[in-house]
């Protein structure tokens, strides 16, 4: 068994080729010789059995007797270990990691040396290439000079200083490294402990930026655009920080400037032409890209210089034009998807992105608001759009953070928005496709809502690394935001492979996933978008893919839609309505409709109900369902209500005194914070008593933000205006909602009128309405009703007004029934003018995730 154990060792030791095995006798000649000695020195075992091993030494080193020496430290210490140069058989040198061990007899005489050695030439190579990367990269940072780029430790001492910090702040390297970065801000700062505070943020977020005052070394003071990282090694331990400071003194001294020039112009009403001017000289002298365009044409109204430069074009050539029509279809989508964020919800929005522009591809940094006019009909959209290619190219160089997703270590959207870039121009040369593919976690919401948001961020790092196996190196997975994720399969040669992929990924997915001791199980669905003619832009294809992705969860959900000409026509369609809506606002293609109602005597008409029609010079008649969901999704709905409510308010001030007019409003008109400032106005401009007013919403208004949409109402109630809730029943109905906010009036969906006569349920439905009506003292208003049948049964079930074809259709303002004729007329009346109601367009494609309310008088046939 020894003997085996002998032998299979010598085996093992001869067929290692890694590391260089060989034996010494006592003397230093060499007793054996394995397979990796010969490899790593050229001799065979018949050429160097029996030489003394000095033979793999230099001339010189063996003049110095270093041979020697290694042995008899060997004999002193048992071992000797070193790196240093050897020699082979051709006389090449290599770098060698040497370890020599005594070897001794069971009474401790020495038998010999057994001698191990490894060439780390390679090694050494690649570590002397890193080195002086890092020393590339060193000298690139120290020789930005527009940027104050240096590294603290983590007790905030400056541990580094590049030209571009000497040049902002005036301290030389031996000056400040070594000093607390505190030096930098004012003793009022220091003493409320502002510096620690920052580098706190930073520590616990990974990132602190803010602006504010900071101090050079002589004093001075200037307004700085500070960004601090959090550096942490593999283990997740903290390195230190790395900071980047600009000067924006002069940028900041427009700003200041412009300010100061608005508030001029508003105390100095005398000097209004002349500061107007000033403010032109400034704006044009912006050192950002501002662009003003109108609200509803889109159209541009002005733009400075630096905008002009920016698109390589004059404010003589865009002014009165759109930016679709004069900018690349990549920079005018960007800027359009800007515009129509502003339009749907108010405050400052902000975007980035890697645009090719006339100066190559740069990341232009934008902005959009809403800037209201001199009225509530008349709004802007701001545009103010920067350059920050520079500032990101700083950031990219201390730290990979800016192109990645916080959360999983993905690419992020800008980094996403390259790859896909580069795929495309790859695969177009190549004649390869390219796919892109747009995921969405099912189930997500509820896991993240039952089990807190840890739980939910655990759950994505592991779904994303999941997503990650499953594809290949070319790939790119990115993290869109929230539980979406975006994916680039290059080099594709069929659009079956996509189609694997994506089976993969979801099969993937379907199986459970055990986060902090919870077996979670989500599904995934997938848009798949091809590149090709018809495709070609980054932009195109994420819209494309998130088209197929909504197909798919419309579909069932764990599973992949590809996209189709079909989808593509759909939005077509979608943008045409759009346009011609915009065009309709302009030009005063809108007109409202007036449908009376009546009193339980049915003999006179107390008021009428505003319903909105599109006069469209090609189309003819178009009703509300067809273009309402497109204003809502667009943002055009604000514009259009206010139009709705400043003409039914005119309309109606010229009507006998007894009359009241009741306009529709949208949900989406609530995430409006000037909606009460516009009935106002359209009161206080139409001179209608507030009384005569009444507005009417529908159930969705209270589910939605309902403190903040309860606190609109009560405002509008302040004014005097009627409230009505519309369509109940038909809804999440509950009694809460009367016992949330005092409402003038319920009205009795249409369906329930019309079901009563043959269903209990219905007409059940009906009674406790009215019972619980007449119990809250509150009006109630039956709509649909289309016959006499009808108009008395409501009236002995306690319905006090009415509305219906039986008494009168909705007509424009010249024509609107104005007086009642003989009863026996109505139902005549009413078969009559059956006919003339035009058929509407064929109902847009349904929009993602979004209902379209009941609002703005959406009156098919029957109407109320």
């Amino acid at each position: 068994m020894i003997e085996n154990s002998k032998e299979m060792y010598q085996m093992l030791v001869q067929s290692v080729v890694d590391y260089a095995i060989y034996l010494l006798k006592p003397d230093g000649t060499v007793a054996s010789w394995n397979a990796g000695a010969q490899l790593t020195t050229g001799y065979l075992t018949d050429e160097i059995v029996g030489k003394n091993f000095a033979l793999f030494y230099s001339e010189e080193d063996r003049a110095k007797g270093l041979p020697q020496q290694a042995l008899d430290t060997t004999r002193l210490t048992g071992r000797y270990e070193s790196t240093s140069w050897r020699y082979r058989k051709d006389g090449s040198a290599y770098l060698a990691h040497v370890i020599i061990d005594a070897v001794r007899a069971d009474d401790g005489s020495l038998i010999g040396f057994a001698n191990i050695t490894r060439d780390c030439t390679e090694q050494q190579k690649l570590l002397d290439e890193q080195r002086e990367r890092e020393q590339v990269f060193r000298l690139l940072v120290e020789g930005v000079t527009d940027y104050a780029i240096y590294m603290l430790d983590p007790q905030g001492r400056v541990v580094n200083w590049n030209a571009g910090a000497h040049r902002a702040k005036g301290y030389t390297a031996d000056e400040i490294v070594g000093k607390h970065f505190s030096c930098f801000y004012s003793e009022e700062d220091r003493l409320a402990g502002l510096p620690e505070a920052n580098l706190g943020q930073a520590r616990s977020v990974g990132r602190f930026a803010d602006q504010g005052w900071r101090y050079r070394k002589d004093g001075s003071a200037f307004w700085a655009n500070v960004v601090i990282d959090a550096i942490y090694n593999d283990e997740g331990r903290l390195l230190g920080f790395a900071k980047i400071t600009r000067d924006c003194t002069e940028m900041r001294a427009y700003e200041q400037q412009i300010l100061h020039a608005k508030d001029l112009a508003e105390q100095h009403s005398i000097k209004l032409a002349s500061l107007s001017k000033f403010l032109d000289t400034i704006i044009a002298n912006i050192p950002s890209s501002v662009i003003v365009e109108d609200v509803v044409s889109r159209e541009i109204l002005l733009m400075n210089n630096k905008a002009e430069q920016l698109f390589g074009l004059t404010q003589k050539q865009i002014s009165g034009k759109k930016l679709n029509e004069c900018l690349t279809v990549e920079m005018g989508d960007y800027f359009e998807q800007l515009s129509t964020a502003a339009q749907r919800n108010e405050g400052l929005h902000k975007n980035e992105r890697l645009l090719n522009t006339d100066a190559g591809d740069r990341i232009i940094a934008a902005t959009s608001s809403i800037i209201r006019g001199n009225d509530a009909l008349t709004n802007y959209v701001l545009l103010i759009a920067d350059d920050v290619t520079d500032q990101r190219a700083a950031d990219a160089r201390i730290h990979h953070m800016a192109h990645h997703d916080n959360l999983t270590g993905l690419p992020n959207r800008v980094l996403f928005s390259q790859r896909l870039n580069e795929a495309l121009r790859a695969d177009r040369e190549a004649g390869k496709l390219t796919a892109t593919l747009g995921l969405d976690l099912d189930n997500f919401k509820n896991v993240n809502d039952a089990l807190g948001h840890q739980v939910g961020d655990d759950l994505l790092r592991a779904v994303a690394s999941r997503l990650r196996g499953v594809l290949r190196d070319a790939d790119t997975l990115a993290r869109s935001g929230g539980d979406e994720f975006s994916i680039v399969l290059p080099g594709l040669t069929y659009q079956d492979e996509a189609n694997a992929i994506a089976s993969r990924l979801i099969d993937v997915t379907r199986q459970s996933f055990n986060v902090d001791g919870h077996s979670l199980s989500v599904g995934l669905s997938i848009g798949i978008a091809i590149g090709g003619s018809e495709l070609s832009t980054p932009e195109q294809l994420l819209r494309c893919a998130d088209m197929a992705l909504y197909e798919a969860k419309r579909n069932g959900r764990n599973r992949f839609e590809h996209f189709s000409a079909e989808m593509g026509e759909a939005a077509k369609l979608r943008r045409m309505i759009e346009s011609d809506l915009r065009e309709a606002i302009t030009n005063n293609h809108l007109r409202l409709y007036y449908q009376p109602i009546t009193n339980n005597q049915g003999r006179e008409i107390i008021g009428y109900e505003a319903l909105m029609r599109w006069h469209h010079p090609v189309k003819g008649l178009i009703m509300p369902m067809d273009f309402i969901p497109i204003a809502e999704e667009t943002g055009l709905i604000h514009s259009l209500g206010a139009l709705a409510l400043y003409e039914a308010c005119r309309e109606a001030a010229g009507w006998p005194a007894h009359q009241t007019v009741a306009v529709n409003l949208s949900p989406l008109q609530f995430k409006n914070s000037s909606l009460v400032s516009v009935v106002e106005a359209a009161l206080k401009e139409s001179g209608l008593a507030p009384h005569r007013l009444e507005v009417e919403i529908t159930e969705s208004v209270l589910l939605d933000n309902t403190q903040v949409n309860i606190s609109t109402l009560q405002k509008l109630k302040a004014l005097g205006v009627r409230i009505a809730l519309d369509d109940f029943g038909t809804g999440y109905s509950s009694l809460s909602y009367l016992r949330s906010f005092p409402f003038d009036k319920i009205k009795i969906d249409k369906s329930f009128v019309n079901d009563m006569k043959d269903s209990r349920e219905a007409l059940a439905i009906i009674r406790a309405i009215t019972g619980m009506s007449r119990s809250l003292d509150i009006q109630i208003t039956a709509e649909g009703v289309e016959s006499i049948e009808q108009y008395e049964q409501l009236k002995s079930e306690g319905c006090t007004l009415f509305q219906g074809y039986y008494f009168g259709r909705p007509q424009p303002p010249e024509t609107r029934l104005k007086v009642f004729g003989p009863s026996g007329q109505l139902m005549e009346n009413a078969a009559e003018n059956w006919n003339e109601i035009p058929l509407a367009l064929p109902q847009p494609p349904a929009l993602p995730d979004r209902t379209a309310d009941q609002n703005l008088a959406q009156d098919l046939p029957p109407e109320k």
